[in-house]
C-alpha cells in the first residue's frame, strides 16, 4: 500500500516545460549540462523525520554557513500546523513559535526573526517581504505538504529567497520545507505518480522528494526516476527521513543516518546515478 503521505488530491497543473527549459531542446543534453547545485551560497535539505543530532545538525549548518552567531535567521513556520494566519505583531508569541526560537537561539544564533502568512497577497508585498533582504540565513521547518509552495510561489518571498542565495547567504528547508527549495512536488495524485504542485524553486533544477525510508509498497527513488525518463527536465534528490543534504557550491554532504539518491536519467535510466551515505562529502561537478 502507497503511504498515505504521498497520496494527495489530483491538482490542475498549469506546470509546462517551458520552466524547466525550451520544450524543444533536447532531454538529453538538458540534463547533461545542468548545474543543479547552487551557484552561490548553499541549500540544506533535511529529508523529515529528523532526530536530534540531525535536527541539531541542520540548524548548526545554518547558523556557521550563514555567517556566525549574529548572523540573522529568518524562520518561515507557514507549513507548521494551525498557525494562524498571520502571527502577532505583539504581545505573548504563540507557544510553537516561542518554542522553535528557543531551539535555534540554544544553537548559538543570537538574531532570530519569523515570517508568515497564509496569505499571498501579504507574501507578495514589499512589506512583508523586505525582512528578507537583511537576512544571512532562511529556514523553513516542515508541516503540511503544499502549503508553503501555494502561499510563496511566484511572490516577492520567493524573489527575495533567491536573492539570499546570490548574495551568498543560506537557505535549510526540512520535509516540506525542502521540497519547496525545488521545482515541484513529486508524489501520488492520486495515481500515477507526478507533479502535486509546484515550489518556490530556490533550486529550479531539483525536485526535492523526503521521507523516502519511509515510504510504504513502493520505492521514491525508482517512481521519480520513471517521471523523469517519462518527463526530463530537473533531477531528483531523493532523502531519507533523519538524513540532511548540505549543497554549498558543488559539494554535497550527507549528514545523519540514512542516504540520498539522486536520480537523473541522461545519467542512468536504471538506478540512481548518485547514492551518498552518511558522512559523504563528495564534488557533484566531477559526477557527470
Amino acid at each position: 500500500m502507497k503511504s498515505s503521505w504521498w497520496r494527495l488530491a489530483s491538482l490542475a497543473r498549469t506546470f509546462t516545460l517551458l520552466t524547466l527549459g525550451s520544450a524543444h531542446a533536447s532531454p538529453l543534453i538538458a540534463q547533461k549540462t545542468t548545474t543543479w547545485w547552487p551557484a552561490s551560497g548553499a541549500v540544506i535539505l533535511g529529508g523529515g523525520g529528523l532526530q536530534k543530532e540531525a535536527g541539531d545538525a541542520i540548524l548548526d549548518r545554518l547558523i556557521a554557513l550563514a555567517g556566525d552567531p549574529d548572523a540573522v535567521i529568518v524562520v518561515i513556520p507557514t507549513a507548521t500546523d494551525g498557525l494562524p494566519a498571520q502571527l502577532a505583531t505583539s504581545g505573548v508569541e504563540e507557544p510553537r513559535i516561542a518554542a522553535l526560537r528557543r531551539r535555534i537561539e540554544s544553537r548559538g544564533a543570537r538574531h532570530v526573526m519569523f515570517l508568515h502568512t497564509r496569505d499571498r497577497g501579504v507574501a507578495n508585498s514589499e512589506e512583508f517581504a523586505k525582512i528578507l533582504r537583511s537576512a544571512n540565513g532562511v529556514f523553513i521547518p516542515g508541516g503540511a505538504a503544499r502549503v508553503v509552495d501555494n502561499t510563496y510561489r511566484g511572490t516577492l518571498v520567493a524573489r527575495e529567497l533567491r536573492a539570499v542565495l546570490a548574495r551568498g547567504g543560506v537557505l535549510a528547508g526540512d520535509s516540506a520545507g525542502a521540497i519547496a527549495l525545488g521545482c515541484y512536488m513529486l508524489g501520488w495524485t492520486p495515481d500515477p505518480w507526478g507533479i502535486v504542485v509546484e515550489g518556490i524553486a530556490a533550486l529550479p533544477n531539483v525536485a526535492v522528494v523526503p521521507h523516502a525510508s519511509a515510504a510504504k509498497g513502493y520505492v521514491p527513488w525508482e517512481e521519480t526516476l520513471k517521471y523523469l525518463v517519462a518527463h526530463p527536465g530537473p533531477i531528483g534528490a531523493v532523502i531519507d527521513e533523519n538524513t540532511v543534504l548540505v549543497l554549498k557550491g558543488s559539494t554535497a554532504e550527507v549528514i545523519g543516518t540514512g542516504r540520498v539518491s539522486l536520480v537523473n536519467p541522461a545519467m542512468d535510466s536504471a538506478k540512481p546515478y548518485l547514492a551518498l551515505g552518511p558522512g559523504t562529502i563528495t564534488d557533484l561537478s566531477k559526477q557527470r
